[in-house]
């Protein structure tokens, strides 16, 4: 995430009605006591394992921190709609946090442009986000990532080296091979070893029969990639199931041309935890070499198209800037009948649907900062705005014409 300013950090947690957060016996605590501290917002969902893996080590992280002087905190977001979730996450911590229900939340989520969980935000005593991924660094280094939140150059760049080092040692193989099981299957169950797609671009695919997102996504994917294979035959999707019962696994699986693990296989857990899976669908590209390209390579095909592959930094710069294109001349702010708030234009989130087709956001939604509600372009603007602005709507995606 690039570096921005985020300004007074009261003017940024508070609402009109209120200028505290709660700590973990819920009293309140004035907004302003963290004035001069480095802050981390801490947007984290109780119900994810990932979120419950983390939690702990950046506990350790913040005791090691105040055990040596470093001014600062940690503000848990939690955009959970159940009261005892919400209890049971800041008691077990002695953290501050934005009260329950409160309608910043889904502010702050859009305005940081979080689409998964765990996401940590560092805002410097300056009211500056720090540039650099914090989040990445503790999952891949665990508590010795403490050293980074001194904001010493030096033991930062050590630090980040030491984990893209850990990030190029990725292969296919320490991913997919796990003692015996050192394969995956195609159709009718046969055995694929993971040694012969070695060499081959990836897409690592989560998904679900039980999942309705993931029912509607299957057909652009299996087109998408019958295109890819017809020019590069060096392609293969991995379906990893989600779903309960062998039947619906194989029923799902059924329709794919491509491989699989197979029903109820315990490598899942291990590649759900590395790529940080929190919602379905979801697809990762990996490189070649075992690599990680791109851990939203869905949003790339939406956007894209086959274009996307083979998913390098290049394409995802180019879905970036066709992003930013696709907004221009849209309202920063809009009053649709279909709600009764007003709504503001933000990148959403995988982690955002359209509250009137019910289908998942890709890219922009129009969002209500007082209630958890969006709407896409689409559906937010009126159809001769639309037309206006000279766009047109296919799927998820609004492309200026």
């Amino acid at each position: 995430m690039a570096a921005k300013e985020v300004g007074d950090i009261v003017s940024l947690l508070s609402t009109d009605e209120r200028d505290f957060l709660v700590d973990s016996n819920g009293e309140k605590v004035p907004i302003s006591d963290l004035q001069g501290k480095t802050v981390a917002l801490y947007f984290s969902y109780p119900y994810f394992r990932t979120c419950a893996e983390f939690t702990p080590v950046l506990a350790q992280i913040d005791r090691k921190l105040k055990e040596v002087g470093q001014s600062f905190e940690v503000v848990q977001v939690l955009p959970v709609d159940e009261k005892v979730s919400y209890n049971e996450a800041i008691e077990s911590t002695s953290w501050l946090a934005v009260p329950f229900n409160d309608q910043s939340v889904t502010g702050l989520l859009k305005h940081f442009g979080v689409n998964s969980f765990p996401t940590l935000v560092l805002i410097g005593s300056d009211g500056k986000t720090v540039d650099v991924n914090f989040t990445e660094l503790i999952e891949e280094l665990s508590g010795e990532a403490w050293e980074a939140f001194l904001f010493s150059q030096e033991k930062l760049d050590k630090l980040l080296e030491k984990a893209k080092a850990k990030r190029e040692a990725q292969t296919l193989e320490s991913l997919f091979v796990s003692g015996d099981l050192d394969y995956v299957i195609g159709a009718q169950g046969s055995k694929v070893p993971v040694r012969e797609l070695v060499g081959k671009t990836i897409l690592v695919y989560f998904s679900s029969l039980q999942c309705p997102p993931c029912r509607a996504f299957l057909p652009k994917l299996v087109e998408h990639y019958h295109q890819i294979r017809n020019v590069d035959n060096a392609f293969e999707i991995i379906f990893v199931s989600s779903d309960p019962d062998r039947a619906s696994f194989e029923e799902f699986f059924s329709s794919m041309p491509w491989l699989a693990l197979p029903f109820g296989d315990e490598r899942k857990k291990s590649l759900a935890r590395t790529f940080r899976i929190c919602m379905l669908p979801s697809l990762v590209a990996l490189h070649p070499s075992g690599r990680t390209l791109a851990r939203d390579a869905k949003q790339l095909l939406t956007i894209l198209g086959t274009d996307a592959y083979p998913f390098t930094e290049e394409k995802i710069t180019e879905a970036e800037r066709r992003t930013e294109e696709m907004a221009k001349g849209w309202p920063e702010k809009i009053k649709p009948d279909l709600h009764e708030h007003e709504l503001t234009l933000a990148r959403c989130s995988s982690v955002d649907y359209c509250h009137a087709c019910e289908q998942m956001g890709i890219a922009w939604l129009y969002y209500c900062t007082k209630c958890v509600y969006s709407l896409h372009p689409q559906c937010a603007l009126k159809e001769a705005e639309m037309d206006k602005e000279g766009c047109v709507c296919d799927g998820d995606v609004c492309r200026k014409i």
